[in-house]
């Protein structure tokens, strides 16, 4: 869906830039198919001595030149198998098949003739300018069955991290019921010097336990009789 998107902006682009130049061929082609385009000069004059095959707009470079009499070169080495060129130079004209087309093919061509001698030489165009579109989308099928061992993989991981987790959970909340809570003694407390009150009740039960003894020791020395002192005998009228 992006190369399809893509490949709609950049006919866009192509077609309002090829547009505005009147003698412009448009061809749409598929991937892996050719086209077949001829090259006539625009202006016929004497000497013509070579000819080249150029592209602008996507990539502005010379496709193959071709000097009267010899083979053509080519500027990339993969050109050679997919381009034949019919060499008909002393007629002013060139046709060329571009086979095996491929989305980067996409582009506008056009064609130069030189005339003259050399350095002083001239450059034609030619009379005709190429846009060549070619629709190069690829539906690759999707081999979901290759992602099986991927998502056990990452299923296992999830699962042993979890395991983990609950563990290290477990052992903290352990520990933490184990601690006893330590009694705060207050700090205005310890200073002044004064108990808290289970002291104070606790120290107050003990002066009660001591003083009932002591009352109760007490009654028992008045309670006996003193050995020493006879009683009293009682008159008889």
């Amino acid at each position: 869906m992006v190369g399809l998107n893509y490949a709609h902006v950049i006919l866009l682009f192509l077609t309002s830039s090829v547009t505005e130049h009147e003698d412009c061929l448009y061809f749409h082609r598929r991937r892996n198919s050719s086209i077949d385009i001829s090259c006539e000069s625009a202006h016929k004059e004497e000497k013509l001595f070579a000819f080249s095959l150029k592209r602008r707009l996507l990539q502005s470079r010379e496709v193959l030149y071709l000097n009267k009499g010899n083979k053509p070169y080519f500027n990339i080495t993969e050109d050679k198998d997919r381009i034949t060129v019919h060499d008909k130079l002393d007629n002013h004209t060139v046709h060329l098949r571009i086979s095996n087309l491929q989305g980067p093919d996409t582009d506008v061509y056009y064609c130069e003739f030189y005339y003259g001698d050399l350095p002083y030489h001239r450059n034609i165009p030619g009379k005709m300018e190429y846009f060549i579109h070619v629709e190069d989308i690829s539906h690759e099928p999707c081999s979901c069955l290759s992602y099986l061992p991927l998502l056990y993989v990452i299923s296992a991981a999830v699962c042993l991290l979890g395991v983990v987790v609950i563990t290290f959970a477990s052992v903290y909340y352990c520990k933490w019921s184990k601690k006893k809570p330590q009694p705060v003694v207050p700090v205005y407390e310890e200073m002044t010097g004064v108990r808290p009150d289970k002291e104070k009740n606790t120290g107050c039960h003990m002066d009660i336990t001591k003083l009932q003894d002591a009352n109760s020791s007490v009654s028992a020395l008045l309670s006996k009789e003193n050995l020493y002192v006879r009683p009293e005998s009682t008159k008889c009228e």
